[in-house]
């Protein structure tokens, strides 16, 4: 691990509100007077290293011992490339409108402006990741959402100026209902409907339109469809089902509308704050890389978005389908246990009218989309099987022709932990072992699909399905397939009717790609 590495992970484990990064120690400007002799400089540079050793074991151990403890305010991540001026103005705007508690959470991706010395020297709130090399808007966020400690999460641009009320006004909106899982302002100048009109043309006119308009009114809050991720507010709670932003998406763009639709599967709505305006000067970051090369990253992100959820409306629009009919389904049941349990006429009628409306909806991870049986892995290089729902880990060599996919702890600890997996016999069978593979496509005669099988109709051979549960999970997209391992030598092919049958379940998504060693 590189010392930047270390550093990162001694500023995770720090207790202090103001992280402080190691710096190289300072040279005189002549020759260093000699103090002692050359036998006495080896033993303190001895000294010096172990007691570094020491403090890092520790600081590590203290990292890891203190995971997962939260308090009860606001982590702002920040994540920031070579705009100096830009963070702090806005920090500084966080800490003169924003109720406490909170941290502030800059993450430099490597900037080459003296961005987090300035922070360092700032001061206050502030904890600073420095990282070693750029890695991106959702590369430094996971970073910062791995850092934040607090029981509600927002994410924020550089490029921004919070104003009085943002916050208290995003969270009203946030707790109007038990579904809401992101809400965003609104602004002078982004994509979309969270745009309005304003009258200012500089800054310093800003802030008395934002007073006047931040005026507390939850009748301006409403229901969106696309949230951009230049301000988002969500709860621990929803990162845990969700998990990291995928680090597949260069530099920044799609990658916010990719977490966005993770969100809406799960069973989210999301809000926009319509009584809570931020001025945003707009994508300083992504205009700094110059026209031409924002139109080759732009491109790239689209194509891989594109590749990655195909038609993600529909999608979107099957699982509430899905989502819907599975709510009917647990509401008639219900109703007729109740109803069998009693002969009250007032009870009979209070079920009669309640519907199924009053019934709590079920909210989703994004492990619910992943395949039954799959291997995932976590960055100790533990291997774990999912079964029903369980993470059970191996405790075995891992089979022949298996590549765990990475995945990051808010996924892994969101599945309950089952009885590990000890013999060979218990990972026999998963679809996608290399004895799997069939070189001709397989026709298959029999009345009953096993579970865990990939299948396709003869009619549709470019729709993949797992047999899960009894039900068929369509793979998203090819590109999902390929995350999971699978190939077109594992599909067996299965008349159309047959496939019908068999009752639709939750659709399989490719994993997000996690390229940062310490999530």
């Amino acid at each position: 691990m590189s010392t930047s590495g270390r550093n990162l992970r001694q500023r995770k484990a720090s207790s202090s509100e103001t992280v402080v990064l190691h710096s190289a120690r300072s040279r005189s400007g002549g020759k260093m007077r000699r103090q002692g002799s050359g036998k006495r400089a080896a033993k303190n540079a001895k000294l010096y290293k172990q007691g570094y050793h020491r403090g890092y074991d520790e600081g590590v151990r203290q990292g890891e011992s203190s995971f997962g403890l939260v308090f009860e305010g606001v982590s702002i991540i920040i994540p920031t490339y070579n705009q100096r001026e830009y963070v702090l103005q806005c920090v500084s705007s966080i800490e003169k409108h924003t109720p406490a508690p909170f941290e502030i959470i800059v993450v430099d991706n490597a900037s080459k402006d003296g961005t987090a010395e300035a922070m360092l020297r700032k001061g206050g709130m502030v904890r600073v990741a420095a990282l070693d090399k750029n890695r991106g808007f959702s590369g430094g966020v996971n970073y910062g959402l791995m850092m934040a400690r607090g029981r509600h999460i927002v994410v924020l641009n550089n490029d921004t100026l919070v104003t009085p009320g943002w916050l208290e006004n995003m969270m009203t909106c946030l707790d109007s209902h038990p579904e809401m899982g992101v809400v965003g302002p609104v602004t002078n100048y982004i994509g979309g409907d969270q745009q309005i009109e304003v009258p200012y043309r500089d800054v310093e006119d800003m802030w008395s339109f934002a007073a006047r308009h931040n005026r507390p009114d939850a009748t301006k809050h409403r229901e969106t469809d696309r949230l951009v991720g230049f301000c988002w507010l969500f709860s621990r709670e929803l990162l845990e089902r969700l998990g990291y932003l995928d680090e597949g998406y260069a530099v920044g763009n799609f990658e916010d509308d990719d977490w966005i639709i993770r969100a809406k599967l799960a069973g989210y709505r999301l809000g926009v704050a319509g009584d809570a305006f931020i001025h945003h000067y707009g994508s300083v970051s992504m205009k700094s890389l110059g026209e031409q090369d924002y139109e080759v990253v732009n491109k790239d992100n689209e194509q891989f978005y594109t590749q990655k959820w195909g038609d993600p409306h529909a999608l979107i629009a099957d699982t509430s389908r899905l989502s819907l009919r599975a709510k009917e389904s647990t509401s008639q049941q219900e109703n007729k246990t109740s109803l069998g349990k009693t002969d009250s006429p007032d009870l009979r009628q209070r079920i009669s009218t309640k519907g199924s409306s009053d019934v709590t909806h079920k909210l989703r991870r994004s492990t619910d989309f992943y395949p039954e049986g799959c291997y995932i892995s976590d960055i100790k290089g533990d291997v774990y099987r999912l079964m029903r729902g369980q993470r059970r880990k191996l405790d075995i060599p891992v089979p022949r022709g298996i590549s765990p996919v990475l995945v990051a702890k808010p996924d892994l600890l969101g599945v309950s932990a089952g009885e590990p997996l000890i013999s060979a016999n218990e990972v026999q069978g998963w679809p996608l072992e290399k004895s799997h593979v069939h070189a001709e496509p397989v026709q298959s005669n029999r009345d009953a699909l096993e579970e865990g099988m990939i299948v396709a109709a003869t009619n549709e051979r470019d729709i993949w399905y797992q047999i899960s549960g009894s039900k068929r999970r369509r793979f998203a997209t090819p590109y999902a397939a390929e995350r999971w391992g699978v190939q077109s030598g594992h599909v067996v092919h299965v008349s159309a009717n047959q496939l019908r049958t068999i009752e639709e379940g939750w659709p399989i998504i490719a994993p997000p790609q996690l390229l940062n060693e310490d999530l």
